[in-house]
């Protein structure tokens, strides 16, 4: 068998590549208060058996009077809605800063950003036991100055609420959820 076959034969595999599992949240409604806020609760699965990315994508006009924010955590009493008491961590976006905070344990975390569209892309490395292994949080390709914690993903997680208050937040886009990573080899 030729040399570059052979390598060809080695490195050809079929992978099983578990499901994604992203959720896609809607438009946000018009806010009936007179401080704008408007909040969603959506239900979803945060554990998917052999995906290994847990990501959020967080896109919205960033100016230094307006608030998106997705939290996550278990609806302890089953009313489909994250209240306060069952939240455990949070990311977005506050008036000039991108954040996070992670309830359970009283940290948070912010950086200054840049007014205009942004998009948040965050992504948390699973390993074999649903544990956080890595962070990459970027805006717009620039890396934020976030430290990864153990506590910034829950395969428990079974609720998400998207909040917004101020003004040019009707055109926000979340999308969040589980996947595999790619594995990819390439050969010369």
């Amino acid at each position: 068998m030729h040399f570059k076959g052979l390598f060809t034969v080695l490195f050809t595999a079929v992978a099983f590549v578990a499901p994604a599992r992203t959720v896609k949240v809607g438009a946000l409604p018009l806010s009936p208060y007179a401080d704008t806020e408007v909040v969603t609760n959506v239900v979803f699965g945060a554990y998917v058996a052999g995906n290994d990315v847990f990501s959020v994508s967080l896109e919205l006009d960033a100016s230094p009077s307006n608030n998106v924010e997705v939290a996550f955590g278990h609806d302890a009493n089953g009313n489909g809605i994250l209240d306060d008491s069952e939240s455990a961590f949070m990311l977005g976006w506050d008036c000039g800063e991108w954040f996070f905070r992670d309830i359970a344990s009283d940290v948070a975390e912010s950086c200054v950003g840049s007014f205009g569209r942004m998009k948040l892309d965050w992504r948390i490395g699973l390993d074999s036991v649903q544990e956080p292994r890595f962070l990459h949080a970027h805006v717009d390709g620039a890396q934020l100055p976030f430290q990864m914690m153990d506590t910034m993903y829950s395969p428990a997680w079974d609720v998400a609420r998207v909040t917004s208050r101020g003004f040019g937040t009707t055109d926000v886009a979340v999308k969040f959820g589980t996947s595999k990573d790619p594995f990819v080899i390439r050969m010369r």
